[in-house]
């Protein structure tokens, strides 16, 4: 004879009137099954029973059991069942008074110990209650969606979601999943009960908002909710959050100041098992302001300083304090700027630096900056770009090899999951550094070459059928069909598809206003919001065979999710709303913004993971991780821009406390004080991590372009949209470039009306010729570059 896993149980089953007849049988004799003691309760208004009739069958049902007289210490178990039972249960005679039903569910969700089970139209009777949701992944019927998304849940679209002792069902015809999945949690609990615990110690991060302060002990509410104590010692230490280049400042004479309620701040300290549970020991505070409620990562030129120490880190590894040579730029930087020993010169690692060149340049109008930009860009076109004149195309070399004075091209990609192919992802961000760049200066030479790598893009790598772009051709017949691929073979992925807007396609879009890039841009959004969100997980799907089917096959991916993707997804999404909105578009952002918390990001430490499991392994709550829990530092600055765009646009105080919280841990853990630049991986408490590969500083993803194109954006975002303050750009304009000499000076893709362009200054002199509502500016003829200084501003509400 099985187990019976619910043996000593008790689940408890709300009942009244048009009840879901099949669903509350299939309860009763499931849970029974399992050695469970079923119990119905009701309102029973004085009675010593009540009869209640179904809702298709008019069958009867008679409870006995009084919710008014439940003593919930002896339930297990408090299901919620669909149909119109928890409408009629949530009457109150005072409006003022919760309705018993709600007061009982109330205190179920303040035990922990009873799982709570909230099926359908169930998740009614948590409306007046609204809190004890707020926060938490739920699913119900497609008609509450919008109610569970007013109440501040997380709406997930699956069939059953379970969030720590809460679980919920879509609707009754899924209650044979809702009842498997809580049975399945109970008895988890039960055998964890017998199984071991950790009872050593450990040090952890913790990160939250302090609720109280005395004695010592310090209160915090986590990112989702949970309260920790954290007792400080004669031993902890604090300090004040601090940007690249400035000192140490202690925080330690100030707590009884900074320890007030609402304030965010980052405990690390020791975990000692003792009582049955942990006590936490501070040994290191960490405060983001110098105030109770200050962010100083909010500060108007925060993320402008950061950008000029990163600029200054990446031109001083490459070249020294002397002349610009790319002859001597080397991919591979050691942690403190070092040269490494590889002796080739990446396309893609050239080319990101001079994106985050130009983006620093743009922010502070360092001359040196431009310098450095200029020359890169000059570099990769005359060692890096092949002009094939007979099909009309330019493609990007994966780089050359410099040794001993002599170079060597490297046509095909020398990457191990790319490796003797030409894959899109390097051509598009061979684009990305001279498409910023053309946007400052509108250089006709890199118009050009732009313009011969799209030619590319449309004749090679483009499905014209069922469309999206290829992931890689062969080197040879420039096919995406040939059998040399291998795994690549007539594949497309998030990157040859996604990948073109924020790299390069809506910057070209802003520097041009050429509304064929807007019409691939269409294209590329339209194909996202059709095939990568997927029912089968909260994960967008990344990788498809040419039919759009998914491959689950290839290589490291498998069916995994990288959670920064989904994020970058949800940022470019509410990018696309400013240039050709949809409402599908911003549904889907908006959906990603709310579901993700949950599925990518440290609820206790704060920060986003790297690679996950796309769906549940039998048993498991929780999606795995592939490899660790280490955080990387691009998935943080999705993160940031991806809740900065979405609370300035689509507005809602979670999604800026999501944007908040992100750069908080980013500012927090990811700067390197003593080096210089920015870690690549850190571990999940904060610390860096600097083994293997990971100790870099350069590399073909990480040579300042995500670091500068989030202290860019960040500062676009935070000061236009969020704090709606202005905002000063610079630029550069050669007297042979911008058609008809108009400068677009926009400085992202922003809601229309929402920014204009208050004055203008041509080589520090006041300047008028410029169109305040489109932003652009009529330069003047000019037998030279001239520089411009564009102030831009927040339209008044």
């Amino acid at each position: 004879m099985s187990e019976k896993r619910l043996a000593g149980r008790t689940v408890a089953i709300l009942m009244e009137s048009d009840f879901v007849e099949q669903e509350l049988h299939y309860y009763e004799r499931r849970f029974t099954e399992e050695g469970a003691r079923v119990e119905f309760l009701t309102r029973l208004w004085g009675q010593d029973a009540l009869t209640f009739h179904g809702h298709e069958f008019q069958e009867p049902f008679t409870v006995t059991g009084d919710l008014e007289r439940a003593d919930l210490s002896g339930i297990d178990v408090l299901i919620v069942p669909s149909g119109m039972v928890s409408d009629r249960l949530r009457y109150t005679e005072d409006v003022h008074e919760l309705a018993p039903a709600v007061r009982l569910l109330k205190a179920a969700f303040a035990d922990r110990r009873i799982v709570k089970g909230i099926i359908c139209h169930g998740l009614w009777l948590a409306a007046p209650i609204a809190e004890v949701v707020k926060g938490r992944r739920v699913t119900c019927h497609n008609n509450l969606v919008g109610d569970a998304r007013n109440m501040g849940a997380l709406y997930t679209d699956q069939d059953v979601v379970v969030d720590r002792d809460l679980v919920t069902g879509r609707t009754a015809g899924h209650c044979a999943e809702f009842a498997r999945m809580i049975i399945d949690l109970v008895a988890a609990d039960s055998t964890a009960e017998r199984a071991y615990r950790p009872d050593f110690t450990f040090s952890d991060l913790v990160a939250g908002y302090v609720t109280s302060f005395a004695d010592g002990v310090i209160g915090l509410r986590t990112n989702d909710g949970r309260a920790v104590k954290v007792r400080l010692t004669d031993t902890t230490s604090a300090q004040f959050l601090r940007n690249l280049a400035e000192p140490y400042l202690d925080a330690s004479g100030h707590l009884d100041q900074l320890l007030t309620p609402g304030g965010y701040v980052f405990a690390h300290g020791i975990f000692y098992p003792e009582g049955g549970a942990y006590t936490v020991e501070a040994k290191a505070l960490t405060f983001l302001g110098k105030q109770p409620g200050q962010y100083t990562f909010e500060q108007p030129d925060w993320w402008v300083r950061q950008i000029r120490e990163l600029g200054r880190f990446y031109r001083k590894a490459q070249f020294g304090d002397g002349p610009i040579d790319y002859a001597a730029y080397r991919t591979q930087l050691r942690l403190g700027g070092e040269k490494g020993e590889q002796v080739v010169q990446e396309t893609d690692t050239i080319s990101r630096m001079v994106y985050g060149m130009s983006s620093a340049y743009m922010l502070t109008g360092e001359e040196d900056f431009l310098d450095v930009a200029e020359q890169g860009a000059a570099y990769l076109r005359d060692h890096m770009r092949f002009v094939d004149r007979d099909e009309d195309v330019v493609y990007w070399y994966h780089g050359v090899e410099v040794r001993d004075g002599a170079e060597r091209k490297l046509f095909t990609s020398e990457f191990g999951d790319d490796y003797d192919a030409i894959p899109m992802y390097e051509q598009i961000y061979a684009l990305a550094g001279p498409t910023q760049l053309y946007r400052l200066t509108g250089d006709p030479r890199i118009a050009a070459d732009i313009d011969g790598t799209l030619r590319l893009f449309q004749r090679f790598f483009r499905d014209p059928e069922l469309g999206g772009y290829y992931s890689h051709i062969d080197p040879i017949l420039l096919s995406p069909h040939h059998e040399s691929l291998g795994p690549n073979r007539s594949r497309k992925n998030w990157n040859s598809v996604g990948d073109h807007a924020p790299a390069y396609l809506i910057n070209l879009l802003l520097a041009t206003g050429d509304e064929r890039h807007a019409d691939m841009l269409e294209e590329t959004f339209d194909l996202i919001a059709e095939h990568m969100p997927r029912k089968d997980s909260p994960y967008v799907q990344e990788r498809f065979y040419a039919d759009w089917t998914p491959d689950t096959t290839w290589h490291w991916q498998q069916d995994r999710a990288v959670v920064g993707h989904n994020l970058k997804i949800a940022w470019n999404l509410m990018r696309m709303m400013s240039i050709r909105p949809k409402e599908r578009y911003r549904d889907l952002a908006v959906e990603i913004g709310e579901k993700m918390p949950p599925f990518g990001s440290d609820p206790q430490r704060g920060g986003w993971y790297d690679v996950v499991e796309r769906k549940l392994g039998p048993g498991e709550h929780i999606h795995r991780f592939v490899w660790h829990d280490r955080k990387a530092w691009w998935q943080q600055e999705q993160a940031i821009l991806a809740y900065q765009i979405l609370a300035g646009t689509a507005g809602g105080t979670e999604f800026e406390r999501r944007a908040r919280e992100s750069a908080a841990f980013y500012n927090a853990f990811f700067l390197d004080h003593d080096e210089g630049g920015v870690y690549f991986n850190v571990l999940a408490d904060g610390h860096p991590y600097l083994l293997g590969t990971e100790r870099f500083k350069g590399s073909h993803s990480m040579s300042m372009c995500h670091a500068a194109e989030l202290c860019f954006l960040a500062t676009v975002y935070q000061r236009l949209l969020l704090d709606r303050k202005p905002l000063t750009l610079h630029f550069r304009p050669r007297p042979d470039g911008f058609t008809d000499r108009v400068l677009r000076v926009a400085p992202d893709a922003l809601p229309p009306g929402r920014v204009r362009l208050d004055w203008v200054e041509v080589d520090g002199t006041p300047y008028q010729l410029f169109d305040a509502a489109a932003m652009t500016v009529k330069l003047p003829d000019s037998a030279s570059p001239v520089t411009v200084r564009a102030h831009l501003a927040p339209v008044e509400d």
